[in-house]
């Protein structure tokens, strides 16, 4: 990272998005607060606070029995991603085999 980027680096940004990365792989069941704080080394209070943040976007819900997960449109907008890349290898591969290049 450019050092001239540097002084735009927030620290409290950075920790919501750690913090939503650590929702990663617990969609079904969700994961507490308490275990995010340790994961991620940090207060419970912290993490609270950016789940809370999180959930305002729309990237992050809690779960009936309190714990979090991120939000179903964060999924939504990663299978969208899929469906791009997926459209774009056919058309690579389209354009291949126009050529007489094999996939």
């Amino acid at each position: 990272m450019s050092t001239d980027n540097e002084k735009y680096i927030n620290s409290s940004q950075q920790r919501a998005l750690r913090t939503l990365k650590a929702l990663f792989g617990h969609e079904f069941t969700g994961i507490s607060s308490k275990q995010l704080a340790q994961q991620l080394d940090t207060t419970a209070s912290q993490v609270f606070k950016d789940l809370i943040n999180l959930q305002a976007a729309g990237l992050a819900e809690q779960l009936p029995d309190k714990n979090w997960r991120i939000a179903p449109l964060l999924g939504r907008e990663a299978i969208k991603v899929m469906h791009t890349l997926d459209s774009a290898r056919r058309r690579l591969d389209e354009t291949a085999n126009r050529y007489g290049v094999a996939g």
